[in-house]
């Protein structure tokens, strides 16, 4: 027997992963924020990554990176922003706090901590070169996770021209972010404009 076809103005149904982030509870919200937030040292993306799409469940590997291309473009850190959209679709303006609140939690003490003790010992050579392992460290997650996102999500080739365009632009010319985004926007928008007729 042959279904009645979903009215025109009929919202998409949900895919699982969307539905498994609807049911879950305000705490088990905030306890996984507050874990990507306490073991995200040198970056906390690699480990949302992990917690919300291979620990959870609640996203695939290509909403999660639709998510945080999103978030990437608007203002402020894009993991916090994360954190609010995917609170928000779990519990509402509650989740949002609550999952911004899990995330900032642990990061904002110890930043107290460092900011207080950094003054007497920035001058030490040790320490200068301990920052200097934690960038090195930080930088190799946050490519190690977007290598990872690039192998299961398998984007365009107009996607994959776009993003090594930005690294170009911005990791090898050196142009302004500010200039190089709306750009890259444009362009990205148009292709898709494009593929889609």
């Amino acid at each position: 027997m042959a279904t009645d076809p979903a009215p025109s103005g009929a919202e998409p149904a949900a895919t699982p992963a969307q539905s498994t982030l609807a049911q879950q509870t305000r705490p088990a919200l905030f306890l996984a924020f507050l874990k990507m937030g306490l073991l995200g040292f040198g970056g906390v993306l690699p480990w949302a990554r992990r917690v919300l799409v291979d620990e959870r469940g609640w996203m695939t590997d290509r909403e999660f990176a639709e998510l945080i291309g999103m978030c990437q473009i608007m203002p402020g850190p894009n993991v916090v922003n994360l954190s609010v959209i995917i609170g928000a679709r779990a519990q509402g303006p509650l989740g949002a706090l609550l999952a911004l609140t899990g995330i900032l939690f642990f990061p904002v003490c110890v930043l107290l901590i460092i900011a207080v003790s950094y003054a007497t010992v920035s001058h030490d050579p040790t320490v200068r070169s301990a920052f200097a392992a934690a960038s090195a460290a930080a930088a190799g997650l946050i490519l190690g996770t977007a290598l990872r996102l690039l192998m299961h999500t398998r984007p365009a080739a107009r996607g994959l021209c776009t993003g090594a365009a930005a690294f170009v632009m911005i990791g090898v010319l050196q142009w302004p972010l500010l200039w190089v985004l709306p750009a890259l926007i444009a362009v990205a928008l148009a292709l898709e404009w494009r593929a889609a007729r």
